[in-house]
């Protein structure tokens, strides 16, 4: 008899993306002897994902609204969820007060929350179903201080029910490359050995602020015209025409890679010499978490999560929002200073290893899932 508690997992959409991340991670990584775990799409999954998942014997379905006041919608989800009998709804980012409404008709024993970034909307109906949501499920839990601070403020009721889990990673698939490695990607990629590499993975939106980062690596330029250096961009999203129209704008379009959406991003991020992020806001972010296990220093600006991770001058150098002279100088402090950038290398991979590792975090929702049974 199969007595494992079954775990559904309920997003908007699964494709790149930290959230994505995380739910990809949690379903490889909970114990399947204690858990059964299913993920439910609200508007679409990615296709090289469904079958990563399947291969995991993770259950995974697509139910989406037919048109925009499709009550049905409700019936179908709850009635997928009653049959599935699922234990335990834990509902991320975007879908929260949906959640609720399954988990209010389904009968499930318990539901839990993860906010991954601060609210994308601040209308009075958004904050009543947020704060509908709180009073309904059984914990909530967010990613970063910043993100329980806001959350915090939004509750018109403040109990114990919210608390904070750190996003982990697995140290173990992002790792540093020893040289050998490091050219052979480099080669399979058309960068040379001797190129100074800056990167970012992340989605090409407003809220990543990537004309940041290019003015920055331009002003880099600017001031060290004579290094070999590329800018990376592993990622999609509405903003890539303005970004490459503005790389055009600063002339520096030859040394500027958008790579699009990877499924290997493992494999990508071991070459970056810097991992760059220029985010008007963060939660803790999942690529910065795994460029710092592949023992790459960071330049990221000091929002969300990113002062909790990066350590000023240990493992990275922070920036305030919007200053790219500070951006552009952390770069050639980076590049002018060898030394430093191995030090802070070693450090983001100790930064990793001592408290920011997959394993911790599972572990932590885990005992919520199991709390009070």
């Amino acid at each position: 008899m199969d007595n494992r508690k079954k775990l559904m997992h309920i997003l908007l959409t699964l494709g790149s993306g930290g959230l994505e991340s995380v739910v990809m991670n949690m379903c490889s990584r909970v114990d399947n002897k204690l858990f059964e775990s299913y993920v439910l799409c609200l508007h679409d999954c990615d296709k090289k994902y469904i079958d990563i998942l399947l291969k995991k014997n993770v259950h995974i379905d697509i139910i989406k609204k037919k048109y925009k006041f499709d009550i049905f919608f409700f019936i179908r989800v709850v009635r997928y969820i009653k049959i599935s009998q699922i234990d335990v709804i834990h509902a991320h980012s975007g879908c929260f007060f949906y959640a609720a409404i399954f988990y209010l008709f389904s009968g499930v024993k318990k539901f839990i929350c993860t906010a991954h970034g601060l609210p994308v909307l601040n209308r009075v109906q958004d904050i009543v179903e947020d704060n509908i949501s709180y009073i309904l499920c059984d914990k909530f839990t967010v990613v970063s201080e910043e993100i329980f601070n806001c959350f915090t403020n939004r509750f018109l009721c403040s109990d114990n029910k919210i608390s904070l889990i750190i996003n982990g990673v697995d140290a173990c698939f992002f790792k540093p490359f020893n040289m050998i490695e490091n050219y052979e990607i480099r080669c399979e990629l058309n960068f040379g050995r001797g190129e100074f590499i800056v990167g970012s993975v992340g989605r090409l939106a407003v809220e990543k602020n990537y004309s940041m980062l290019i003015r920055s690596f331009s002003l880099f330029h600017d001031k060290n015209p004579s290094i070999r250096k590329h800018l990376i961009f592993i990622g999609d999203g509405p903003e890539r025409n303005a970004l490459e129209e503005l790389c055009q704008e600063l002339g520096i379009t030859s040394m500027v890679t958008f790579l699009g959406n990877r499924y290997d991003v493992q494999k990508i991020l071991p070459i970056f010499n810097v991992f760059a992020l220029s985010s008007r806001t963060e939660g803790t972010s999942i690529s910065l978490l795994e460029s710092q296990s592949c023992g790459i220093p960071a330049v990221v600006t000091n929002v969300g999560g990113n002062g909790f991770v990066v350590r000023q001058g240990e493992n990275g150098i922070l920036c305030a929002l919007d200053d790219v002279e500070a951006m552009a100088t952390a770069l050639c402090r980076l590049h002018d200073e060898p030394e430093t950038a191995k030090n802070m290398a070693q450090a983001a991979r100790r930064r990793v290893l001592d408290g920011l590792n997959i394993t911790s975090m599972i572990e932590q929702y885990q005992r919520l899932y199991l709390q009070h049974d």
